[in-house]
């Protein structure tokens, strides 16, 4: 039943009129993307599915798909999460940048108090149009300010963009 109202939802979204394209004009893309910044990951890996014809997803999709998983929030795992974010992201035509998140003062980083991020005060995350993405922040990112008031940490966070 699922997947049948998942069918149904993607073949409406095929035939919703697009409100913005890339330079490319690649629809596919861009529809794929939103559906990702919306959270709807699994809706968006059909949708491309069914767009593109392709009988499996990409190896760069289902690599992005893990990455927002919550088995990918574990302790100093975060450099193959931000590849694999960074890699969706300029596969779906945007221009991602890895930064270098890090506190002034200590070695911890958690998430909200409740989870473990980095016990040697370095974690790595993706910063694309404006917004940072990570395993803790999910598809939907968040601004700085959100990742700040989310991330427990001494001193001050800081990003510097990674080369």
């Amino acid at each position: 039943m699922v997947w049948i109202l998942r069918s149904l939802m993607c073949a409406v979204l095929l035939l919703a009129p697009i409100q913005r394209a890339d330079a490319s004009g690649d629809t596919v893309r861009t529809h794929t993307l939103v559906l990702i910044l919306r959270g709807e990951v699994a809706a968006a890996g059909d949708y491309y599915l069914l767009a593109t014809g392709a009988p499996q997803l990409p190896k760069w999709f289902t690599a992005l798909q893990r990455a927002f998983d919550t088995a990918s929030r574990a302790p100093n795992a975060c450099q193959s999460t931000a590849n694999a974010i960074a890699e969706g992201f300029r596969q779906l035509g945007q221009s991602p940048q890895l930064i270098r998140i890090s506190s002034t003062a200590g070695d911890m980083l958690s998430w909200r108090g409740r989870q473990l991020v980095s016990d040697n005060n370095f974690h790595v995350a993706v910063r694309n149009d404006g917004r940072i993405f990570d395993a803790f922040t999910g598809a939907v990112g968040m601004t700085w300010a959100e990742y700040q008031a989310a991330m427990t940490y001494l001193g001050t966070l800081q990003y510097t963009v990674h080369p």
